[in-house]
C-alpha cells in the first residue's frame, strides 16, 4: 500500500492489510517500534509492585503506548482508513480515539466538516465531553495545573469554556439521532381492523418498501471526515448499523474508528458485522465461511473458518487486554459452580414455597432469553387474591403489581387475613397484619412485606442480597461500598429493592444531610448498628446513616438517560477518596442505564440480581466497578491487593438446573466460542507484538500453566480449568506471522530491534508528535523543582525517563523541538502560547535560553531579572491562589464592600490579571455571530502602556447545539488583528460589512494595516451597539469583557436596557413602577442623534431604602425621580 507524501513529493510505503507479513512490517517501523511495551519480569516483592502501580496509575494524563500506536496508525500521514479498537474496560479507549481524531483537526477545518462521535445515549455523551478535556492536556482546558485552586463555580466555568472550544471540532450524536439523519424514521400507521382493534404497521410504497420520514438536516455523506463509534458492538444486526454502513459506503476519505471492549455482544458472528464496517466494499467477510448455520448457542466454527477470519481481520484490529495485574482490583467470584455449569459461579437461592410455585408457573416454556415476566417472578412475587378471592396466588411484573394494588384498595382486609393464614399460619399479630402491605402514593407496594423478617418468603434474592450488604461494616466483612444491579426497574426490579432497603433502615441519599429522616431503625454506615442502639450507647456523635442512590434513568430521544444530577453525585460524592468506605454514600442501585459509560471507584462488592443471556453483558456490568487504577484509595498495608466480591444470584431448585441456571449454561457455551474468536483476533492484531507484554503476564502464565479447556468431563475430573481471562486456553501465546516469528521471536519473546534494523522510511516529525509532547511534559515537571537547567542536564533527565529500547531510538532533534515550543518569541507566539510551565510556587511562565542554559521565565517578571530574585517568591506580589477562593469554599461568600470601595489598587497588578471574560461567556455562547468577530482584550505586554487594549479578530464559532458545522478556529479570543492578518485580507473582510462604503475602502488602501484594524474595530463596535432584534441583525460583532473601563457590558443597547432593568429589580427586590423612554441622545465617535434610553422610577420609601445601591449603579435623583441614561 502506498501513500503520496505531498511535502516531499515522493511515494512512501506502508504494508497492505492483505500482506501476510503486515505485522512484521509494522513492527519494524520507527513510529511504532518506539512505543513497544517491553517484557517485564515477574514481580517478587511488594516494593516492585508499588513502583509499578505508581508508574502506571499517574493522575496526569500522558498517552499510553497503545494510544500512541493508534494515533500513528490512523493518521493523515498513513493510508489506513479504519480500525477496530478492541481494548478492555477502563483502559482508555476513548482517549485512544481522541488521540487519533486530534491529528485530523486541520483536515476537518480545511473541508469544513466535523469529527463525528456516535454514542449510545446521554451518559456516554457527558463522559466523552469529560474525556475530551482529560485526554488533550491544555489544548482545550487551559492552565489545567491551576484549576484545582479555583472555586467550584470557576472550575465549572473553565470546564464549560473548554468543552465549548473542543466541540467546534467534534459533533456528538446518539445512535438514534444518527440513524434518523441518515435513513429517516419509519412512518408508523395505525388502522382499525375488522375486529375493531387498532393495528399498527409501517407504511409501504407501491414497491413494498417501508416509507421513511423526510429529514431536514439529512446526512448524505461524511466525505473528508472521521467517525468514532463508541460501544460499537451495539450497532450489529440493527438499523443503527445499517445507517453506519450506508454512510461508510457512500463517503470518500472517511476514517472509521470502532471502540468496544466486548466486540461480540451475543453471538460470535457479531464480529463479522463489525469488521465489515471497516473492510473495503469489495473485500467483505462472508459469515458462512466461518460459522455453522446455527444462529443460537449451538453455533460453532467451520473447518478452516478461523484461518479465514484471521486472514480477513489482519491489519484491522488493535487489541489491548486491560485487567492488568496489580492495577485492577482482583475479581472474586462468590458462590458455587452448579453441576452442569462449566465455570460460572452463582449464588443459588432456594425459594420458599410461595415464591417457588409462582416461579415454576412462569418458566414452563422459555428460550434463549429470560422474559421480563419470569425474571420478575425470580426476583419478587407479590401475594394477591385469585379469581375466587378465597386463595392466594403470586403476582409479578407491572401488571401483577397493579392488580395487587387494586386489591389493596378494594379487598385489603380479606387479602391481609389470607396472607396471615396461608403463608404465616396465623402467627402475625393484628398490628403486623394491618401494616403488612399497603399502597404507596406512587402506586407501588410497601409495608412489613419488605422487612427482612418476612422478605425471604417473597424474594429470596433480595433477602440474601441485603443480608450480605449489611455485613459491609467494621467487625464483620469490613467497611466498604457496593453496586447492586438488575435488568428490571419496576416490579421485581430496582425500585422495589430500594423500598426494601428503606424498610430495613437504609436511607436514600440526600445532598443536604439535614434532609435525612432519621428513625430508630436507621443504620449507621460504619458499624451497622441502628440509631436507637447507638443512642443507648451514647455514641450518636459518630452516627452517620448508611445511604443508597437509586439510578433507573429515563428515556429521551437518544435513548436511556442517567440524570446529570446523579452522574454528578457519582463523580463528586461516591467516587471521592473520602467516601471509600461509604461514609457519604454506601450503595449504588443501578439498571441497564449504567451498563456503559459509568465508573464506580473503590467498590468492594457487586451484586447482580438477575440472569442475562450474554456473559459479555455481565462483564460490562462488573466492569463498572473493576477498572484500571480505580481502587488506589483503599490500598494500604492491610489491604495491598484490593478484591471485589462478585455475586450472581439465581433462583435454584433442589434437584436439577433451574431456568436461571440453564440460561447461564447456554450463555457459557456462547461465551466459549466468543473467547475462541477473540484469541484468534489477538494473534493477528496489528499491534500484537508491540503490546503483547501488556496482554499476557508472567504471574498468570505461571499460575495457569497446564490448565485445560472447560468441558463437563474436565470439570467432573476436577482438572484446572483455563480462565476466561486467557480465553479458556493457556495464557501464553504468540502472534501470527511466519516472518515476524522467524526474525524477531526467541525463547524470551519478541526482542526489541537494534537501531540499524528499524525502518525509518515513513517516519517524520508529525509521527513523532506524541514523543515531543512527552518530552515537553517531562521538561515541565523538571521546572517544578528548579528554575534553571543546563541543556546537558535536561538531556540526561529526558533520556533516563525512557525505557532501554526507547533510549536506543531517541532522536535529540525532538528535544530541540520541544524546547523551542516552550520558548515563545513574537507577540503572536505569546497570544497563541498554550504550553504554560509552572514553577514550585505555581507561577505560570515559559522558558528563555541563555547560552547553554534554559531558565524559567514567569509571565509577571521581566526577562532581565537576576537569578537570585527568580528563586525568591515575593509573597506581597500577585498571589496565584486568591485567598477569597479558599474562604468561599470553606466559609461561604465574602463580604467584600471594603475591597470594592478601595481605590488604592496596583495598576500593574490589574494589567497582568487581564480582563474578565469568564463572567460574560454564557451571554456570548447563546448568541449567533457575525462573519467577523472582534475581541477587545487586555495587552499583557509588559512594555505596553496601562490603557492599551489589543484588538483581535476571528471567524465565527459554531454554537454547540444549533449550528451544523464548526469553523475550527483555534482559540476563543482569536488573533491580534494588526499582526495575524495581511492587509489585502483585512480589506476583503471590510468589503463584506454592511456599514462600509467603497470610498472608505479606497481610502484605507493607502493606510497602514493598524489603521485598517482600527477602522474595522469602530465599524464592528457600531454594529454591536445599535443592532436590534426587530431589524433581525442582532448578533455578536464584538466581544466586550465584563470589566472594561470604557466599553460597558453588554455593549448592545437593547440588551443593556434589559440588563439594567433586571439589575434594578434585584436591587429593589419587589414590583416597582418604572418607565422606559426611548430617545435620540446617543453618540458614537462623531455621529450624534443616535438611539438612547432613559429609565425613570419614583422616589419612594423602597427606592430610598436602596439609595446607596442605586447611586452605585449610576442613578441620579432629579425632580423626585430616580433617572439613569442608557446610551
Amino acid at each position: 500500500m502506498v501513500k503520496k507524501n505531498n511535502d516531499k513529493h515522493k511515494i512512501i510505503n506502508y504494508p497492505d492489510p492483505e500482506d501476510e507479513n503486515f505485522v512484521n512490517s509494522i513492527y519494524k517501523k520507527r513510529e511504532f517500534q518506539f512505543h513497544r511495551i517491553p517484557k517485564r519480569k515477574k514481580m517478587e516483592t511488594y516494593e516492585e509492585i508499588e513502583k509499578y502501580r505508581e508508574q502506571t496509575c499517574k493522575v496526569d494524563y500522558k498517552p499510553r503506548q497503545q494510544q500512541a500506536i493508534l494515533s500513528n496508525l490512523i493518521n493523515p500521514e498513513t493510508p489506513y482508513t479504519g480500525v477496530l479498537v478492541m481494548h478492555g474496560t477502563g483502559t482508555g479507549k476513548t482517549c485512544s480515539a481522541i488521540s487519533i481524531a486530534e491529528q485530523f483537526k486541520d483536515q476537518v477545518k480545511k473541508y469544513n466538516t466535523r469529527i463525528v462521535v456516535l454514542i449510545p445515549g446521554p451518559n456516554t455523551r457527558e463522559n466523552f465531553k469529560s474525556e475530551l478535556l482529560f485526554c488533550t492536556g491544555d489544548t482545550y482546558l487551559k492552565n489545567k495545573d491551576m484549576i484545582q485552586q479555583l472555586s467550584k463555580a470557576e472550575q465549572e466555568r473553565e470546564r464549560k469554556i473548554g468543552i465549548y472550544s473542543s466541540l467546534q471540532n467534534y459533533k456528538i450524536l446518539s445512535y438514534k439521532t444518527f440513524y434518523k439523519k441518515v435513513l429517516g424514521e419509519k412512518i408508523l400507521e395505525k388502522k382499525i381492523d375488522t375486529d375493531n382493534k387498532i393495528k399498527s404497521s409501517y407504511r409501504r410504497n407501491q414497491e413494498g418498501e417501508v416509507e421513511r420520514e423526510l429529514v431536514v438536516d439529512k446526512i448524505n455523506n461524511m466525505d473528508n471526515s472521521i467517525i468514532i463509534v463508541d460501544e460499537a458492538h451495539n450497532l450489529t444486526n440493527n438499523e443503527y448499523g445499517e445507517a453506519l454502513k450506508k454512510i461508510i459506503s457512500v463517503s470518500q476519505n472517511l476514517k472509521v474508528i470502532l471502540l468496544t471492549a466486548t466486540p461480540m455482544k451475543n453471538l460470535a458472528d457479531d464480529i463479522v458485522h463489525l469488521l465489515n464496517f471497516i473492510k473495503p466494499n469489495d473485500d467483505q467477510i462472508k459469515r458462512d465461511k466461518i460459522f455453522t448455520g446455527d444462529k443460537n448457542y449451538l453455533m460453532d466454527l467451520k473447518p478452516g473458518g478461523m484461518e479465514y477470519l484471521k486472514e480477513k481481520a489482519r491489519g484491522y484490529v488493535s487489541f489491548y487486554r486491560g485487567n492488568i495485574p496489580f492495577t485492577f482490583a482482583k475479581k472474586i467470584d462468590k458462590g458455587e459452580i452448579p453441576k452442569g455449569l462449566l465455570f460460572t459461579h452463582v449464588v443459588r437461592c432456594m425459594m420458599e414455597p410461595f415464591q417457588l410455585e409462582s416461579y415454576e408457573n412462569t418458566v414452563k416454556n422459555f428460550d434463549d432469553s429470560l422474559s421480563k415476566t419470569s425474571s420478575a417472578a425470580a426476583n419478587f412475587v407479590f401475594p394477591g387474591l385469585d379469581a375466587t378471592k378465597k386463595k392466594l396466588v403470586g403476582y409479578y411484573s407491572t401488571d401483577g403489581v397493579n392488580r395487587v394494588v387494586s386489591q389493596l384498595s378494594n379487598e385489603k382486609e380479606n387479602l391481609l387475613k389470607l396472607i396471615n393464614k396461608q403463608i404465616f399460619k396465623g402467627k402475625l399479630t393484628k398490628e403486623e397484619e394491618r401494616n403488612f402491605m399497603y399502597e404507596t402514593e406512587s402506586k407501588t407496594i410497601n409495608g412489613l412485606i419488605l422487612n427482612l423478617k418476612y422478605l425471604k418468603y417473597f424474594s429470596i434474592k433480595f433477602y440474601k442480597t441485603i443480608m450480605r450488604m449489611s455485613k459491609l461494616v467494621e467487625g464483620d466483612k469490613g467497611q466498604g461500598t457496593a453496586f447492586i444491579y438488575s435488568n428490571l426497574v419496576k416490579a421485581g426490579g430496582m425500585e422495589i429493592f430500594a423500598e426494601a432497603l428503606r424498610e430495613n433502615g437504609y436511607l436514600e441519599y440526600q445532598e443536604n444531610s439535614n434532609d435525612y429522616d432519621i428513625k430508630d431503625n436507621t443504620i449507621d454506615y460504619k458499624t451497622g448498628k441502628t440509631f436507637s442502639q447507638m443512642q443507648k450507647e451514647g455514641n450518636l456523635s459518630d452516627f452517620k446513616p448508611a445511604t443508597y442512590l437509586l439510578i433507573t434513568g429515563g428515556i429521551d430521544d437518544s435513548g436511556e438517560e442517567l440524570p446529570e444530577i446523579k452522574q454528578k453525585i457519582i463523580r463528586e460524592v461516591f467516587n471521592k477518596p473520602s467516601n471509600k468506605y461509604g461514609k457519604h454514600l454506601k450503595f449504588i442501585l443501578g439498571t441497564k442505564v449504567m451498563n456503559e459509560g459509568i465508573t464506580l471507584e473503590n467498590i468492594k462488592e457487586i451484586h447482580i440480581l438477575d440472569v442475562h443471556y450474554n456473559l459479555g453483558k455481565v462483564d460490562q456490568v462488573i466492569g463498572r466497578g473493576i477498572r484500571m487504577c480505580k481502587h488506589l484509595a483503599v490500598i494500604n498495608d492491610k489491604n495491598r491487593f484490593p478484591k471485589v466480591n462478585v455475586y450472581r444470584y439465581v433462583a435454584a431448585l433442589k434437584s436439577g438446573l433451574s431456568t436461571d441456571e440453564t440460561l447461564y449454561k447456554k450463555a457459557e457455551i456462547k461465551y466459549i466460542l466468543i473467547k475462541k474468536v477473540e484469541r484468534g483476533l489477538k494473534e493477528v492484531a496489528l499491534d500484537c507484538p508491540l503490546l503483547l507484554y501488556n496482554n499476557k503476564f508472567p504471574e498468570e502464565i505461571e499460575k495457569h500453566k497446564g490448565c485445560v479447556k472447560p468441558t463437563l468431563e474436565n470439570v467432573a475430573k476436577g482438572k484446572k480449568i483455563c480462565p476466561a481471562l486467557c480465553d479458556f486456553q493457556e495464557c501464553d501465546y504468540k502472534c501470527d506471522g511466519v516472518k515476524i516469528n522467524k526474525n524477531y521471536y526467541n525463547k524470551d519473546g519478541y526482542r526489541p530491534l537494534d537501531k540499524k534494523e528499524v525502518d525509518y522510511s515513513t517516519f517524520n516529525n508529525k509521527l513523532a508528535k506524541v514523543e515531543i509532547t512527552s518530552i515537553k511534559n517531562n521538561i515541565k515537571d523538571l521546572f517544578r523543582f528548579k528554575h534553571i537547567y543546563s541543556y546537558s542536564e535536561i538531556l540526561d533527565k529526558i533520556v533516563n525517563s525512557m525505557s532501554d529500547h526507547q533510549k536506543e531510538l531517541f532522536d535529540e532533534n525532538f528535544l530541540y523541538q520541544a524546547l523551542s515550543e516552550l520558548m515563545p518569541k513574537t507577540e503572536n507566539d505569546f497570544n497563541t502560547f498554550t504550553d504554560n510551565i509552572f514553577d514550585k510556587y505555581n507561577r505560570a511562565g515559559y522558558l528563555i535560553n541563555k547560552e547553554t542554559f534554559y531558565i524559567f521565565q514567569p509571565f509577571d517578571q521581566n526577562e532581565d531579572v537576576p537569578l537570585y530574585y527568580r528563586n525568591k517568591f515575593d509573597i506581597e506580589y500577585k498571589n496565584q491562589i486568591p485567598i477569597e477562593n479558599y474562604v468561599r469554599q470553606k466559609y461561604g461568600e465574602i463580604n467584600d464592600n471594603e475591597t470594592k470601595n478601595s481605590t488604592n489598587i496596583d495598576k500593574k497588578m490589574k494589567k497582568e490579571k487581564g480582563y474578565n471574560f469568564d463572567k460574560v461567556m454564557d451571554y456570548y455562547m447563546d448568541r449567533d455571530e457575525y462573519n467577523i468577530v472582534g475581541i477587545i482584550d487586555k495587552n499583557l505586554n509588559k512594555l505596553a502602556s496601562q490603557d492599551d487594549d489589543l484588538f483581535k479578530i476571528r471567524p465565527p464559532r459554531a454554537k454547540i447545539l444549533e449550528k451544523k458545522r464548526g469553523t475550527g478556529i483555534p482559540t476563543l479570543k482569536g488573533a491580534v488583528c494588526s499582526t495575524s492578518k495581511s492587509k489585502p485580507h483585512l480589506l476583503k473582510l471590510l468589503s463584506t460589512m454592511p456599514n462600509v462604503t467603497s470610498d472608505e475602502i479606497t481610502y484605507l488602501k493607502k493606510s497602514t494595516r493598524e489603521s485598517v484594524c482600527n477602522f474595522i474595530k469602530d465599524k464592528l463596535l457600531h454594529l454591536e451597539k445599535y443592532s436590534t432584534s426587530s431589524n433581525k441583525n442582532k448578533m455578536t460583532y464584538v466581544m466586550i469583557p465584563f470589566d472594561h473601563p470604557i466599553y460597558q457590558f453588554p455593549f448592545n443597547l437593547e440588551d443593556r436596557l434589559k440588563y439594567t432593568i433586571k439589575n434594578l429589580k434585584s436591587i429593589i427586590n419587589r414590583d416597582i413602577d418604572y418607565k422606559t423612554i426611548k430617545g435620540k441622545e446617543g453618540t458614537f465617535l462623531k455621529e450624534t442623534g443616535l438611539i438612547s434610553y432613559t429609565i425613570e422610577l419614583p422616589n419612594n420609601k423602597y427606592t430610598l431604602a436602596a439609595k446607596k445601591e442605586l447611586e452605585q449603579e449610576g442613578y441620579v435623583l432629579k425632580d423626585n425621580k430616580w433617572i439613569i441614561k442608557v446610551n
